[in-house]
């Protein structure tokens, strides 16, 4: 007779063993993220071939997916990189705009796992520190930068038990830093001096930095120091470089002789206010150049940037109309401002409202720079009342809505029998995109055909309890067929007051059909039943009015 704990033990493996493994949504999200890359990389990671061409490079090779460079990945995803030959087809576009954290940390996930060999898992809170790390280079990346990013990645850090000093203060040239108490002091990992530390003082601050440089070879080495304002480097407690004042970035460089091994090494920096920058270098004759700062730019530059090209209406009372690629929304996407500030979203591949927000309308620069962007929606108080599909045939309340329909298909490249699988977003079947007409004002009225419906739908501002809003008409021609729901919100609390639901930071009201709340998955959504030939009106009002 065995021992009633190994029966129990064995029951229990075989018991777990029965449980289906839990699907890994980081990476469902990001493979669904990498369908968007699948054109120019191809499915299985390779490249996609022109002709004798690459469409873009096998990430299998990439020295950024296989390697432990999650934080530069990031800074390519949301930058790109520039086309300067004919190498690749196609550049690699910016995706900052198009692409969410919580994205960014899935597609990175999947793609070191699938293409690299060993998954690496950041957070959606460590790619939004990254995307705020990178928000001064302006213009994609050269190759030439991405090949210094892996040296400067992969080479031993130069300096050691870097510990920085923190100082709160308002000076014109630097002070004795050593008669002051700092605010704050910490330690810089990755041996990188870095103004990240003060990120959440606005201006009128100073830093101390200190650490062990180690230098492999005795060579005379020429510093680079860039600062915006006042600045000094000292080695072996000797002052090296001067750079005080207040002034705009300015590089002040000099050479310097020293002997193979440590050194102490110490950055005196302050703020007077406006911009700030700080950045260090060295150059030596086998060292080559390398970098002692997080940031990487001499002089004033901060990469390439764009003036603004706002959007306004050429005529007071006249809505102004932009397609282009938006965040948020699939590549179909009309952007649409209204007067008085109110704007929205229209996203003609889900055939539906993508989102609302009010105050200025958009800057369409990144859209008209390099392979253009997209379009950069500007204003305040952005909400997606509904995102996905608008109608959906429900036989039961308890059934899900779907969001974009998606297929699947099993594909390998160059084998004869794949038995990979892959899945794709496809037209939603029974929607026909119609286009859209303009009025007088030129707002427009979109139209498409579900089913056996025609259906315009249109916007226009309206005051309402003193609040300038969105008034939305939309008129189902022909027959509905049973059970079809219109979903008009799925976000906030959805609690009723007057007629009004809580969607959060802004409100709505319906008439034409009796609403009907429900909770799928612990979501609450509010639907409208729609009939042969109805009639549907929604009104859209923020909580307070526009901010100025």
């Amino acid at each position: 007779m065995k021992p009633i704990f190994s029966c129990l033990l064995v029951t229990t493996i075989l018991a777990l063993s029965a449980i289906p493994a839990r699907a890994d949504k980081v990476l469902e999200l990001g493979k669904t993220t990498y369908q968007s890359c699948v054109a120019c990389h191809g499915a299985d990671g390779k490249g996609m071939k022109a002709g004798d061409l690459l469409m873009a490079p096998s990430l299998h090779d990439s020295d950024f997916v296989k390697g432990d460079h999650v934080e530069q990945l990031t800074a390519i995803i949301l930058k790109g990189i520039l086309k300067e030959d004919n190498k690749y087809v196609q550049a690699m576009l910016p995706l900052e705009a198009a692409l969410k954290d919580d994205q960014i940390a899935a597609l990175i996930a999947y793609v070191t796992e699938e293409f690299g060999g060993k998954r690496r898992s950041p957070t959606a809170n460590d790619i939004g520190k990254w995307r705020k790390g990178y928000a001064d280079q302006k213009s994609p990346y050269k190759r030439a930068d991405l090949e210094q990013m892996i040296k400067d990645a992969s080479a031993p850090a130069l300096i050691s038990d870097l510990k920085y000093s923190l100082y709160l203060g308002k000076w014109e040239e630097l002070p004795d830093f050593s008669t002051l108490k700092p605010e704050e002091t910490g330690t810089l990992k990755g041996g990188k001096i870095s103004l990240d530390p003060s990120r959440k003082h606005k201006g009128g601050f100073g830093m101390v930095f200190e650490g062990k440089l180690t230098l492999s070879d005795s060579d005379n080495y020429q510093f680079a120091l860039t600062s915006d304002d006042g600045s000094a480097l000292a080695i072996n407690g000797e002052t090296v470089i001067g750079n005080d004042g207040i002034h705009p970035a300015k590089t002040v460089s000099k050479k310097e002789k020293l002997e193979k091994g440590e050194h102490t090494i110490k950055v005196l920096y302050f703020d007077g206010g406006g911009q700030r920058q700080l950045s260090l270098s060295i150059q030596g004759k086998k060292l080559g150049t390398a970098w002692l700062s997080k940031n990487q730019k001499k002089g004033g530059s901060k990469g390439k940037s764009y003036d603004p090209i706002l959007l306004t209406s050429h005529k007071p009372g006249e809505a102004i109309v932009h397609r282009a690629f938006l965040p948020d929304a699939l590549p179909r996407a009309i952007g649409v401002g209204y007067p008085d500030g109110v704007n929205l979203v229209w996203d003609a591949d889900r055939l539906n409202l993508a989102y609302v927000y009010r105050g200025e309308f958009m800057d369409a620069a990144p859209h008209w720079n390099g392979r253009g962007s997209g379009s950069k929606p500007l204003g305040q108080d952005k909400v997606q009342p509904a995102p996905g599909l608008a109608l959906q045939v429900l036989e039961s309340l308890d059934e899900p809505w779907v969001m974009s329909p998606e297929a699947k298909i099993k594909y390998e490249r160059d084998k004869a029998d794949p038995q990979k699988e892959i899945t794709f977003l496809v037209n939603p079947e029974g929607y026909q995109f119609r286009g859209y007409r303009l009025d007088e004002k030129r707002f427009p009225t979109f139209r498409y055909d579900f089913q056996d419906l025609t259906v315009t739908d249109h916007f226009a501002p309206a005051t309402i309890d003193g609040v300038v809003s969105l008034t939305r008409n939309l008129k189902f021609t022909g027959k509905a067929g049973d059970n079809l729901y219109y979903r008009v919100a799925a976000t906030g609390p959805l609690t009723e007051e007057n007629g009004w639901y809580d969607l959060g930071n802004l409100n709505i009201r319906t008439a034409g059909a009796e609403p009907v709340i429900r909770q799928v998955n612990g979501k609450k959504e509010l639907l409208l039943p729609v009939n042969d030939n109805a009639s549907l009106t929604i009104d859209y009002r923020w909580d307070t009015p526009l901010k100025p």
